[in-house]
């Protein structure tokens, strides 16, 4: 009998599991394929690896970047269109900042628009010269 409800237990917490990754579509790792600050192009972390699940994110930078490894907590509201995301990035130049951001998915792809410390949340997925927004473009891991 114990057996069965640890059995049971266990199926039940696999389908919370299941349906908390289909709650967040940005959930699961990413390769980062571009990044524009600003309007120009910044290629430090290209080829970098992006890594979401249960509300927290990890960036490594690929072999031979010159950027440093990432952490942080952030936070989708799949409710709006498009999805906001606030990112709370631990360390390096954002520390303890609260980055707003809008999220989509399409397919493998995922793409993130988030404003500088201090900016308003971007409205579309661009960034322009002086927007003080930074545009990152994903491709789900293999």
């Amino acid at each position: 009998m114990r057996t069965l409800f640890a059995f049971g237990l266990l199926v039940v917490g696999f389908g919370f599991a299941l349906a908390d990754d289909k709650k967040d579509p940005t959930a699961g790792k990413w390769i980062i394929g571009s990044v524009t600050r600003e309007g120009k192009a910044n290629n430090a972390l290209k080829g970098a690896l992006r890594e979401h699940a249960g509300g927290k994110y990890t960036i490594a930078p690929a072999a031979g970047s010159t950027a440093q490894p990432t952490t942080g907590g952030y936070a989708l509201d799949a409710t709006k269109s498009p999805m906001t995301i606030d990112m709370m990035p631990k360390g390096g130049n954002y520390d303890g900042k609260t980055l707003l951001g809008i999220v989509k998915v399409e397919g493998d792809v995922m793409t993130i628009a988030f404003a500088e410390p201090g900016k308003e949340r971007p409205t579309k997925f661009e960034s322009a010269a002086g927007s003080g927004t930074v545009l990152a473009v994903c491709k789900k891991a293999k």
